[in-house]
């Protein structure tokens, strides 16, 4: 996936939890959207407001997980991956204020830094760490729904 191509939705996106994988849907709808509105100009005032809103609902997706992962009992039973997960979440964060400060402060490149970072980090998400917090939902639900 070069830079300017979109992120195409497919079933290989899927994590098996209705719920991640709509909002899932929702942040790789506005991940695009953002990279068909956003300029490269400077004060462009959408940049503002794309990345305020992309990382508000992050958080709030973020939230969404962190509460199935309690839910689930996910902490208690993978542990480690538990952890990595939630510090994937907060680094996230991090990462894209970080990203946006800069480009606020008018450093080239840093739209196109910030586009790819987020492209990259939501698919390499998906794929490895949701995917797994999506199986051991899975398998949990399974064993819950059959009084195991």
């Amino acid at each position: 996936m070069t830079n300017s191509e979109p992120i195409q939705w497919s079933d290989a996106l899927l994590t098996g939890v209705a719920e991640i994988d709509r909002q899932h849907r929702i942040l790789v709808d506005t991940l695009n959207e953002a990279q068909v509105k956003l300029t490269s100009e400077a004060d462009d005032p959408l940049f503002e407001q794309i990345t305020r809103d992309l990382l508000a609902y992050a958080i709030y997706h973020f939230n969404t997980e962190e509460q199935l992962m309690q839910q689930h009992g996910y902490a208690t039973a993978s542990a480690e991956e538990a952890r990595v997960h939630l510090a994937a979440h907060r680094s996230f964060s991090e990462q894209v204020v970080a990203l946006r400060d800069k480009a606020r402060a008018g450093k080239p490149g840093s739209r196109e830094e910030l586009l790819r970072f987020l492209k990259n980090w939501l698919t390499n998400h998906i794929m490895t760490t949701d995917k797994r917090l999506g199986q051991f939902i899975s398998v949990h639900a399974k064993q819950h729904a059959s009084g195991k």
